[in-house]
């Protein structure tokens, strides 16, 4: 039985993409699999005979050497058959475990790093270019060095082309949910938003329609689902407090798979406002995926790869996301039209399971471990 070990030092061991979807997958397929990842809301531990799960503290930036070292000492002792690594500064141990295991090493890019470095701050000031470009040089040449490399996203490969290392796109895509949910939905009209809480995710945009329903005479509620940062919790409920919002607007904080899914059934219309930053404009959220396998008509950004996708799925409406009013007035017209709620509903579900579903990807995961071994 071949044994992998999957190493992240920033993700909860529950994550979506890479416990449910990628370990599991991995485990039915017949290997053994060590996972290593970062202790989570929900510690009640699957048992399996080929699965050992090891929860570790999260670690700010400073003190993660901690983490990358004990990582460097599992491999060595084990000696798996391969490495599957998620976070790119990962990518700094590859040398060293290259020299203590013959190991095939995996790396699973999540993200468009370079891009994403862009909209990050450190004590509010913006990474410089210099930097950003260095980063950029660094990763590729680990990138080099390893024996595969996953892309959640289709164009993140276009900015690795010149690297010979095998490349397969594993995309983000939901569970195949063939069958719609029987669960009834709430009894009031809701709006569902579930992912990173930030100002450039559009979370005060989404206050702010909230607060134009509540003023329109609606009765409603927006649920956020997220680890709201330190920095916007007093914002946030002094928002909700001059607005009277407490009433419809419920912060629910970080959840396992299982209980986010609850809330998607039991929802109406599902959002994603993000803000125009190079990382979101050129790659497709899976909230978007995830919204269409439980049949929930959404409304999200218009950017152009985005709006792509909601025309010729038919499953969601492109809005700018500078206008708060003008997405309160959607909201209002899908709520206010049965027949097209119902349409979009229907096609958006009919796109995941035709096209945008996990089961495919596994496929494209396995398949690129039966070339490594």
């Amino acid at each position: 039985m071949k044994e992998i070990i999957v190493l992240s030092s920033v993700h909860p061991w529950n994550d979506p993409r890479i416990y449910h979807k990628e370990v599991l997958t991995l485990l039915r397929a017949g290997y053994r699999v060590n996972y290593y990842a970062v202790a989570g809301t929900n510690d009640a531990l699957p048992e399996h005979p080929d699965l050992t799960i090891t929860r570790l503290p999260k670690r700010g930036l400073a003190k993660r050497f901690l983490t990358w070292r004990y990582f460097l000492q599992e491999v060595k002792r084990k000696q798996p058959d391969a490495v599957h690594l998620h976070d790119p500064e990962l990518l700094f141990l590859v040398p060293r475990m290259k020299k203590v295991t013959q190991a095939k090493i995996v790396f699973d890019m999540h993200e468009d790093f370079p891009s994403a470095l862009k909209s990050k701050r450190i004590k509010g000031i913006p990474v410089p270019n210099w930097c950003i470009k260095g980063m950029a040089r660094y990763e590729k040449k680990r990138l080099a060095q390893v024996d595969a490399i996953l892309f959640a996203e289709k164009y993140y490969k276009e900015q690795y082309l010149g690297i010979a290392t095998y490349k397969e796109d594993v995309l983000n895509y939901p569970f195949l949910k063939e069958e719609p949910s029987e669960v009834e939905k709430y009894d009031v009209p809701t709006l569902v938003y579930a992912g990173a809480i930030h100002e450039i995710r559009g979370f005060k945009e989404m206050l702010g329609v909230a607060s134009i329903l509540k003023q329109r005479g609606h009765v409603f509620q927006l649920i956020i689902i997220g680890q709201v940062p330190e920095r916007l919790r007093t914002w946030s409920a002094n928002y909700v407090e001059a607005h009277g919002l407490k009433s419809c607007v419920q912060l629910k904080g970080r959840l396992d798979l299982e209980a986010l899914n609850h809330y998607y059934e039991k929802s109406h219309i599902g959002l994603a406002l993000l803000h125009p930053e190079p990382n979101y404009v050129k790659s497709l959220p899976t909230k978007l995926f995830e919204y269409m396998s439980f049949g929930l008509p959404y409304l999200a950004s218009d950017f152009p790869l985005w709006r792509e996708l909601m025309m010729d799925s038919a499953s969601g409406i492109p809005v700018d996301v500078g206008d708060v009013s003008g997405i309160a007035d959607t909201i209002e017209e899908l709520l206010n039209e049965p027949e097209m709620y119902k349409r979009y509903v229907v096609d958006g579900r009919n796109e995941h399971i035709s096209h945008y579903n996990w089961q495919h990807e596994a496929e494209k995961l396995l398949q690129t471990y039966d070339m490594l071994f």
